[in-house]
């Protein structure tokens, strides 16, 4: 008999955490406007004179950011098959998208783990660990965009530089890491399982875990021995990221905020990593405090506040409406069910262990 669910891990808990996050990092992000009565007016206001001009800029900026989703995800699966980017790929991944946008638990990654392994008939193992693979490399261009423009931005604390450079040296040391990941995994976990059971202060059972996400991770990957094809899925990251930097920016440009490229890097790396500690529902909150906790040490007033949420929420709803709507189509289309998505309760462990959410 299969032992009680943990509270922790229903639908019920998962549901209220992420409304609460998203409630209480909205609350904090609207708080600013709260000493000014006409706050909401000038948020009025600030949509009513925002320069719309950026949006095409934006749709056309976000189509080529999932063309090269999915034409990197094509060179993660070349072990297993050659996939058309656009036809057998990019649906599974606007499904995940959308389903991230309207439900709890990040049940997207599973839903396009599952569109994929059906729909091309492969192991649902091969779709997870290539996700694996795929959320390393955004998080080395994550951490490569947010250290370069904490080191070159104007008007933080020099503390905060010295640390960047800290950060971008990470940064170097995890595409080498990786390399190593790839081209040497059997040695390469070797080591990694010698090195934390020589600390007893990691638990095995832990241990074992984590050594069995690695393998899991190279699953599939086996001719991905090239540095060449490994640089080349860095660079493909890095302008994705860079486009990302992008959106940010013009969504700043709109509401006549700084477009200094440095604030778009630290921006889209806030932003990354926090919808990656604080998963709420469609993101909300969480965006909109990311915004307001970078942008508010560099515009002031109570004018700035209110451009600086109304640019969040443009942001943040530019691609949430596109990306919903298509990704649903995509999933109707499938024939599909999220029902038959739910059943899948070990992978979607295994999914949200392996893959935590990198925007």
């Amino acid at each position: 008999m299969a032992g009680k669910t943990p509270f922790y891990k229903t639908k019920t808990f998962t549901l209220t955490a992420g409304i609460l996050i998203a409630v209480v990092c909205m609350w904090l992000a609207v708080r600013p406007l709260f000493d000014n009565e006409d706050a909401w007016n000038q948020v009025v206001n600030a949509f009513q004179q925002a320069d719309y001009r950026s949006l095409p800029l934006i749709w056309g900026t976000l189509i080529v950011f999932y063309w090269l989703k999915a034409w990197r995800w094509r060179i993660m699966l070349a072990p297993v098959g050659n996939y058309r980017p656009v036809k057998d790929l990019l649906p599974p991944i606007m499904i995940g998208f959308s389903l991230n946008n309207v439900l709890p638990a990040r049940i997207g990654e599973v839903a396009r783990c599952f569109v994929f392994s059906k729909q091309q008939k492969v192991p649902f193992s091969v779709a997870v660990s290539s996700l694996v693979l795929e959320r390393f490399f955004d998080l080395i261009a994550v951490l490569f965009y947010l250290g370069i423009g904490l080191v070159f931005i104007e008007g933080v604390d020099p503390k905060i530089q010295q640390q960047a450079w800290v950060l971008a040296g990470l940064s170097v040391i995890g595409v080498f890491t990786g390399l190593a990941y790839v081209m040497f995994t059997a040695p390469f976990v070797a080591f990694v399982e010698k090195v934390a059971h020589s600390l007893r202060i990691i638990p095995h059972g832990l241990t074992d875990k984590v050594c069995r996400l690695l393998e899991k991770g190279a699953q599939g990957m086996s001719a991905l021995k090239s540095a060449r094809l490994v640089f080349f899925m860095l660079g493909i990251s890095l302008v994705k990221w860079g486009l990302n930097c992008l959106l940010i920016g013009l969504s700043l440009w709109s509401f006549g905020l700084p477009t200094n490229p440095t604030i778009a890097m630290v921006l889209t790396g806030v932003v990354a990593i926090g919808v990656a500690l604080f998963p709420s529902p469609g993101y909300f909150g969480v965006m909109q405090l990311c915004f307001a906790a970078v942008l508010l040490l560099f515009v002031k007033g109570e004018k700035g506040e209110a451009a600086i949420f109304a640019s969040s929420i443009y942001y943040h709803m530019t691609q949430y409406v596109p990306v919903t709507i298509v990704g649903l189509i995509y999933f109707v289309k499938s024939g599909l069910t999220l029902h038959e998505v739910e059943e899948k309760k070990e992978e979607r462990d295994l999914v949200k262990a392996a893959t935590p959410e990198i925007a």
